[in-house]
């Protein structure tokens, strides 16, 4: 195979390039030896000059060189492509897909066989929700129908014990709700036993609520009774302090704090002595 394909002309051009390498290097190495001084910097420049020029040269001539070298090689490629790439590719995809073809039908049938086995066997365990799809049985082409079976049995049989533990918790039916969207026993109990916490916490903070309204309703209620409380009928003349007694009536009022600010501006204005 080394005999058919050949390259020739390039190690011709490197060895033409090593005999150039002298001169260029002799040239260069003059240029480099001047003593680069305010008297001699113009002479630096120019040699530096020459020597970018020279350099100019060489890179036009090596694009040259390529373009003549590349030229061929890719009249090459193209024929290697189609007498060579081109025919091992199109073999390989045929092969890999007929290779893909028998091992998805070998792959299909472990999967039929296995969700069948499955579901008789949720069946078995009075479990009428499940889905093969669910149990994340992933069939591969080497594993085994003993090893694919025992995956699908021990996925039903944790079910079948997160639903016996279910049947023993309080709120149980809601729970199952719960568990049939996650299969997931320990997230459903908390989803379920949290909310009923929250709604006894609400129902708490209901009562209280209609507790201090009750309350409050009331002193507003005792309040309004002593301030329209009609006066002693008057029997006979008395003296201001027995038509008029000064009494002390104690009471306590529970009310919003507006409220309490609006009797207690009442019983200033009033003339109300209290403490």
């Amino acid at each position: 195979m080394n005999e058919i394909i050949e390259v020739k002309q390039l190690p011709i051009i490197v060895e033409q390039l090593q005999t150039i390498k002298a001169n260029v290097t002799a040239r260069v190495n003059d240029a480099l030896s001047l003593d680069c001084t305010e008297d001699t910097v113009k002479a630096v420049k120019s040699a530096r000059s020459d020597l970018n020029k020279e350099f100019k040269d060489w890179e036009a001539r090596r694009g040259e060189v390529k373009r003549a070298i590349m030229s061929p090689y890719e009249q090459f490629e193209a024929v290697y492509k189609d007498c060579i790439t081109d025919v091992f590719k199109k073999a390989d995809t045929e092969l890999k897909d007929k290779i893909t073809e028998v091992e998805n039908g070998v792959k299909e049938r472990k999967s039929a066989e296995v969700k069948e086995y499955f579901i008789e066997y949720a069946q078995s365990r009075n479990i009428d929700f499940l889905t093969f799809e669910r149990s994340g049985v992933k069939v591969g082409l080497s594993d085994s129908l003993k090893k694919l079976k025992e995956q699908a049995k021990a996925f039903v049989d944790r079910v079948s014990d997160d639903l016996n533990l279910i049947e023993t918790q309080e709120h149980s039916t809601e729970i199952l709700v719960e568990y049939k969207r996650s299969l997931n026993a320990s997230a459903a109990i908390t989803t379920v036993i949290d909310r009923y916490k929250a709604i006894e916490a609400e129902k708490e903070r209901e009562a209280e609520r209609q507790r201090l309204d009750r309350q409050a309703k009331e002193a507003e209620k005792a309040v309004d009774e002593i301030i329209t409380a009609p006066d002693e009928p008057v029997i006979a003349p008395l003296t201001v302090e027995e038509s008029d007694p000064v009494l002390t009536l104690m009471f306590k009022v529970t009310a919003p704090k507006s409220k309490l600010n609006e009797l207690k501006t009442f019983l200033i204005n009033g003339g109300y002595d209290y403490e």
